[in-house]
């Protein structure tokens, strides 16, 4: 974390904006995740690799479910034409949201027997109370997000994200020492995700409560039927993009067990989901900065998309290229022996991280672009990938190093390609323009 920091403030720190709010967000994400990385020595050895595994099922199962909540309508927040209409299409997506929740809840009291028997997570089970909880949490901050975006209140969203990484920190210490696994865990990670939310909601009603009290049914309606691409494609894209990311660690843990689930879970943890979330960071701020060059400096949109992908490589190649080389002996050393085989599956998957960091921010260009059909393209074949590469590693009766060798060739794949058709859309799209 202190590398992606330095090199972030070598890269980052310069005059524009939009590099000033990439560091204000990146630094507070690298910052919640350090405390996370720091305390996770003491976690190991609190919960067990089981643990952890039934923890990377539910989260991949909650990462579904956020996916389709308020059906992608929170995207238009940032691009509608003015605060009203945006008002009205977060009022959409908080209502959608409740809609979701509560069908989500139905969902799990009927068929989580057979969720959890698939998954091959009998243990989560007594659990699958927290995936609604955690529906409403997460998918509550995530609209408001967007509302900060639209606003450029990056400072507040800097402070929300402290904030959900020491809530779910200090959960997950708290009932890991009064032994309580691996609910610990689980609970930890709604708490972490409902972290923020409410202050938020708090400066957005401040800022514009004379807006959201023209909220109207009707105009619910309009923005609905103006912006159906986002649920209808957008929806569909985003779902098979989290299937695509989330498939992994459920196919994993029902070809291989939930050991071997965690161990996969505590590698992305350490290596993974810090440079996801600092990739999140920079694609919040590459949204909406593109999004106004694109109507106001449209020539100037390719030079930027090419510039952040020259940021995003040197932030990201240094802190990943030390991890990978030492990673069986730093993960048995700071976590302990039983931890071991987790460094090794950082070092099998540590180019295909690289390359996911720099090229997922980017691919926010074919939704300032509207290009959701292309996106909706490529998740359905990089699913496609991901399940294959999986399935014939246990059709072959393959090991589960051999196994993420195979998973991690074909996501280096995927995520060549998707540079390559965001460019030329870009390309096609700016000619137009001009």
């Amino acid at each position: 974390m202190r590398l992606i920091l330095k090199r972030l403030r070598q890269l980052l720190l310069k005059k524009d904006g939009f590099a000033r709010n990439v560091t204000l967000l990146t630094s507070s994400t690298a910052l919640a995740q350090a405390l996370t990385i720091v305390a996770s020595p003491v976690l190991t050895r609190l919960y067990t690799p089981e643990d952890f595994g039934i923890l990377a099922v539910y989260t991949s199962l909650l990462s579904l479910l956020v996916v389709v909540g308020s059906w992608r309508y929170q995207l238009a927040i940032p691009i509608a034409s003015n605060d009203l209409v945006a008002a009205n299409v977060l009022a959409l997506s908080v209502i959608t949201l409740v809609i979701m929740t509560l069908l989500s809840g139905f969902a799990m009291g009927l068929l989580g027997s057979h969720i959890v028997t698939w998954t091959n997570a009998p243990e989560l089970q007594p659990y699958l109370w927290l995936l609604p909880l955690g529906l409403i949490g997460a998918g509550m901050y995530q609209v408001l997000n967007y509302w900060a975006i639209r606003k450029q209140t990056f400072g507040y969203l800097a402070q929300t994200k402290l904030s959900q990484g020491l809530g779910q920190l200090i959960t997950q210490l708290v009932l890991g020492l009064i032994d309580l696994r691996p609910l610990g865990l689980l609970v930890g990670d709604v708490v972490g995700r409902m972290a923020g939310s409410s202050r938020i909601a708090t400066l957005a009603w401040k800022q514009s409560q004379t807006v959201f009290r023209e909220i109207s049914v009707p105009q619910m309606r309009s923005v609905a039927s103006r912006y159906w691409r986002f649920p209808v494609l957008s929806g569909s894209s985003a779902l098979l993009n989290s299937a695509g990311l989330q498939l992994p660690a459920l196919l994993i843990a029902a070809f291989y067990g939930t050991q071997v689930a965690g161990w996969f879970a505590l590698g992305q943890r350490i290596i993974g989901i810090p440079m996801a979330l600092i990739g999140i960071s920079v694609s919040q701020v590459y949204f909406s900065e593109a999004a106004r060059l694109l109507q106001d400096n449209p020539e100037e949109l390719r030079p930027f998309f090419f510039k952040t992908t020259r940021r995003l490589l040197a932030i990201g190649i240094l802190p990943i290229g030390i991890i990978a080389m030492g990673g069986p002996w730093l993960f048995n050393l700071v976590f302990g022996k039983a931890w071991l085989e987790a460094g090794k599956y950082v070092q099998i998957l540590a180019l295909m991280f690289l390359v996911q960091f720099v090229v997922v921010p980017l691919s926010q260009t074919l939704n300032v672009l509207e290009r959701q059909d292309l996106q909706l393209a490529w998740d359905a074949s990089r699913l496609l990938l991901v399940i294959g590469s999986l399935q014939i590693s246990t059709i072959l009766e393959l090991p589960a190093r051999t196994a993420l060798i195979l998973y991690s060739i074909a996501m280096l794949f995927s995520y060549c390609c998707l540079f390559l058709l965001t460019s030329i859309s870009l390309n096609q799209q700016v000619s137009r323009k001009l």
